[in-house]
């Protein structure tokens, strides 16, 4: 098409030449409009530079009026696409919560035993040679007519240097197999937690004790030792436990292996059983509690039902990376 217009103005160009030159009209046209203004300028220089002065400020002012015009629009675009990106941000928030509330609840549904699923994030911070762990409730679904409390935050406080203890004997015993310094732990932790009366004992206590039975439990799986073969503490040390509700705890403190722990309490809750388990979900750690009914205790299959639903937490988590990812996608992370 842009051929034609080229063609079309060479034909133009070449007639409006052939009209000049050979026209009569055409040099009437010349004289009568032409030629005074440009052979017989009647106009001074001065009255020209005016006007080219007035035309340059006119065109100046004009320009600058498009700028600012260009300049508003800018702004404006870019507050517009900051609410557009801010509204997007929560809108993935609650599209983040949603996918998370359904894959719990498709994670409950799917295993009978299974009557809630809660997933926390854990903090771990030292302090003044304490060692503080905060933990936060994220989301967490549970089937009808079932009790269970979710801990909306929570603070465990502990003397940093029983925490290094721990986790050098557990790291000889888990490494190269030597219980050593485990035992020696336990003995010295059970010999401090033995001589303070049960109303005088606090969280750091129940934090202590968490350490003592986590040790206690690791020995007994290879070497049979348990809190019944150091005296007759384990009421008192149950009864602590279950005080300051250390089961997160001890989960936490097991890092990414499943750690199970039993409700004792004469209540509904009753031989309960809790699944815990410490992971990373996009660098961040996070701590899930699976609650199990008590009946599963009394199914032959208990064992490949543990297996099973191990197996599924394996699926969740690569469920959930998806979700975080996908969120992360849609608001341009």
């Amino acid at each position: 098409m842009k051929y034609v217009y080229i063609v079309l103005s060479l034909a133009f160009i070449l007639i409006f030449d052939l009209w000049v030159e050979n026209s009569d009209q055409a040099k009437l046209f010349y004289e009568n409009w032409l030629k005074p203004f440009i052979d017989e300028r009647k106009i001074s220089i001065v009255w020209l530079l005016l006007l080219g002065v007035v035309f340059i400020i006119l065109f100046r002012v004009w320009l600058n009026r498009k700028d600012e015009e260009i300049d508003n629009l800018r702004t404006r675009l870019e507050s517009e696409m900051e609410i557009l990106v801010h509204a997007n941000t929560e809108l993935s928030s609650y599209r983040l919560q949603d996918n998370l509330s359904k894959l719990l609840d498709q994670f409950v549904k799917k295993y009978p035993y299974v009557i809630a699923v809660q997933l926390y994030h854990l903090s771990e911070q030292n302090l003044n040679r304490n060692t503080i762990f905060k933990v936060n409730f994220i989301e967490g679904t549970v089937v009808e007519n079932v009790n269970i409390n979710a801990i909306h935050q929570l603070y465990y406080k502990s003397k940093s240097k029983y925490i290094r203890e721990f986790r050098n004997a557990k790291r000889m015993l888990v490494k190269e197999d030597n219980p050593n310094l485990l035992l020696d732990f336990v003995l010295d932790t059970y010999s401090l937690l033995s001589d303070k009366p049960k109303s005088s004992m606090d969280e750091e206590d129940a934090f202590l004790c968490s350490l003592m039975v986590l040790g206690l439990e690791m020995l007994e799986k290879d070497y049979q030792i348990g809190v019944e073969s150091l005296g007759n503490g384990e009421e008192k040390f149950d009864s602590l436990l279950n005080d300051y509700r250390t089961g997160l705890l001890r989960g936490a403190l097991m890092n990414d292996v499943f750690y199970t722990f039993t409700h004792t309490r004469e209540n509904e809750k009753l031989n309960r059983q809790y699944l815990t388990r410490l992971v990373k979900v996009r660098n961040e750690d996070t701590l899930f509690l699976i609650a199990l009914d008590a009946s599963v205790l009394d199914d032959e299959g208990y064992d490949d039902i543990m297996v099973d639903i191990g197996d599924g937490f394996e699926c969740l988590l690569i469920d959930l990376e998806n979700v975080y990812n996908r969120t992360i996608e849609r608001v341009g992370g």
